[in-house]
């Protein structure tokens, strides 16, 4: 945190992380085990972040209550945006896919 305040730049965090849910609405996940999900959420490392933040008083549980509020709300009108606009033309669908 420190390198970061100082000016230092963003750093980059990666996180190994594991799917609770199906593919889709449509995937029921019983190709996994309910003990085997239940176990990878004991090693979520969004909850590792959070506990790490609030037991060193980086940041307290309502300062995060408040970003994932924010977060979320920001999701949501994203997903209304994107389904209340109209498809794209058929013609655009190559468009932009690689780099120039």
């Amino acid at each position: 945190m420190d390198h970061v305040r100082s000016g230092h730049g963003p750093v980059l965090i990666e996180s190994v992380t594991y799917r609770w849910l199906g593919h889709s609405s449509s995937d029921p996940g019983k190709y996994r085990t309910r003990e085997e999900v239940e176990e990878w959420k004991k090693k979520d490392p969004i909850e590792h972040l959070r506990k790490y933040l609030t037991e060193n008083g980086i940041a307290t549980a309502e300062e995060l209550d408040a970003i994932q509020a924010s977060v979320k709300e920001a999701v949501e009108a994203s997903v209304k945006f994107a389904e209340e606009s109209p498809f794209p033309p058929l013609e655009t669908a190559f468009e932009d896919i690689y780099a120039d």
